[in-house]
């Protein structure tokens, strides 16, 4: 299978018009993420975080992403700047964030899945008014 994924890590920028997704932890879950996008016929950046991270790295990977997964165990100080952020689903929780962001997730694929076909279904859309 030919890989239409581009991973991004520090201190790596990668800019470019295809949706980009910013993992951030998600470790437990990379492989079934990756194998999620590799399906999709469009190519996507993926940022990944580690825990070495300079924090404009960070800023900077968020700003440049369409879609924001965050394991909330990952470290507390990411957590605390993301978590109010709009472009962010959150998983592994140990207190209630919902005074700061609704898009919690028991499972991190979901919203993957759904910002997959939300994409999808908006780049149709585009592609109907220019024809």
């Amino acid at each position: 299978m030919q890989s239409n994924v581009v991973v991004v890590t520090e201190p790596d920028t990668y800019y470019s018009s295809v949706p980009t997704l910013f993992l951030v932890g998600c470790s437990a879950y990379q492989d079934a993420i990756m194998d999620n996008i590799r399906r999709v016929t469009v190519p996507i950046t993926v940022y990944q975080t580690s825990e070495n991270n300079s924090p404009e790295w960070i800023i900077n990977a968020y700003n440049t992403s369409d879609c924001t997964i965050l394991d909330c165990k990952f470290n507390d100080f990411i957590t605390g700047f993301l978590i109010d952020k709009p472009l962010v689903w959150y998983y592994n929780n140990t207190v209630s964030y919902k005074q700061f962001n609704l898009n919690e997730v028991a499972d991190p694929i979901d919203p993957l899945i759904k910002w997959i076909s939300e994409w999808h279904i908006e780049h149709q859309e585009k592609n109907a008014v220019y024809m």
